[in-house]
């Protein structure tokens, strides 16, 4: 009777064995019929016009083919763009479409692909930031012109270079009426470690502007901000144009500005130096490249070519990016005058300006 229980525990471990030998086998080959399926569904939801490849994206029950680029596109097909994130909509239609999935606590703990025509790449989102400007993150490295998935027909964001990806919630925002426009009030701010909103950086060209730095942002228009997140969105929102009542606290005391909603101009792929709404473009090394309109007070003496080497006695440290060039033209438009050291053909000159 021990035998049999022994041969019969044997064969039942064996064919056991064999059972889940096929099962994962079959796995590995629906895994494989999965991936090849998405390629082709990715046929199929993506086209090219113009030379740009576009994406067929499913939005409010309705098909609207996106394109990214970080360089201007051209095309009697675009219907809008979006310069701050590099998105553009084109007239246009393909055989199927993506439905956009949030990040949520699924895709934080799931394996997902990046997948294109061609290739497959497994990996993990990395970031879930949900600033107006934040992109997602992934693990490996994104094959060229991919999207990020679980599902075939389902995916988190499309990739925009090797480990970056723009995700839904910036995308719908590009899609809705909201697209392509940002409403500012003419601060930069930071989150402290409470969590509160703090201002940082005030625009000195932006239009009686009444904010200090380490101003609280409290409310905007009653609604309580509750993070630095909730204040981004809340002020991209912003009808342009319109009067918006913005409660801080300033030692200690609250007090509330009723601001006129000017729009964006810098942030994304934008340099954002405070000085864009003259159309002021300057590059990484602060050598300025364009100047289409006139600049106020003294410092339309700037010209193209011009290298800001300092503001205020102050040298401009590239390493921090737009930031610190920000930084120290909110300082100096609170002091209300700014001496720059600037290097113009060649030679080191000084320009002094009052900012007021």
């Amino acid at each position: 009777m021990i035998h049999i229980k022994k041969r019969f525990l044997h064969s039942f471990l064996h064919k056991g064995f064999i059972a889940l030998s096929v099962f994962c086998a079959c796995s590995v080959l629906v895994s494989a019929m999965d991936f090849s399926h998405c390629k082709s569904y990715y046929k199929q939801a993506t086209t090219s016009i113009d030379s740009a490849l576009l994406y067929a994206i499913k939005y409010q029950n309705n098909q609207y083919l996106i394109a990214f680029s970080k360089t201007p596109l051209t095309s009697p097909y675009i219907i809008k763009k979006d310069p701050f994130l590099g998105l553009y909509l084109f007239k246009g239609s393909t055989p199927l479409s993506y439905t956009l999935k949030p990040l949520d606590n699924f895709s934080r703990t799931t394996q997902l692909a990046a997948i294109n025509q061609t290739q497959i790449t497994t990996g993990k989102v990395l970031n879930f930031e949900r600033g107006i400007f934040d992109l997602g993150k992934f693990s490996s490295t994104l094959p060229q012109n991919s999207v990020i998935s679980n599902i075939c027909y389902q995916i988190y964001g499309i990739a925009i270079d090797s480990h970056t990806f723009i995700p839904k919630n910036l995308i719908d925002r590009f899609l809705s009426q909201k697209g392509g426009k940002y409403g500012d009030i003419g601060i930069r701010t930071t989150e402290d470690k409470k969590g509160f909103v703090i201002v940082k950086q005030v625009d000195l060209f932006f239009d009686k502007n009444p904010f200090l730095p380490e101003d609280r942002i409290l409310e905007i228009n009653q609604k309580p901000i509750k993070s630095l997140v909730d204040f981004e969105w809340s002020v991209a929102n912003l009808e342009i144009g319109s009067t918006s009542h913005i409660t801080i606290s300033r030692g200690g005391k609250k007090q509330t500005f009723h601001i006129k909603v000017d729009r964006r101009y810098g942030g994304g792929l934008i340099t954002d130096s405070f000085l864009e709404r003259f159309g002021v473009v300057i590059d990484s090394d602060m050598v300025i490249k364009k100047i289409p309109k006139p600049l106020p007070f003294a410092l339309s003496q700037l010209s193209v070519g011009d290298k800001l080497i300092w503001i205020n006695k102050t040298p401009i440290q590239k390493d921090l990016g737009f930031w610190h060039l920000r930084e120290l033209l909110s300082k100096a438009g609170l002091k209300g005058e700014a001496e720059l050291l600037v290097l113009h053909q060649g030679v080191e000159i000084f320009i002094h300006s009052k900012l007021k």
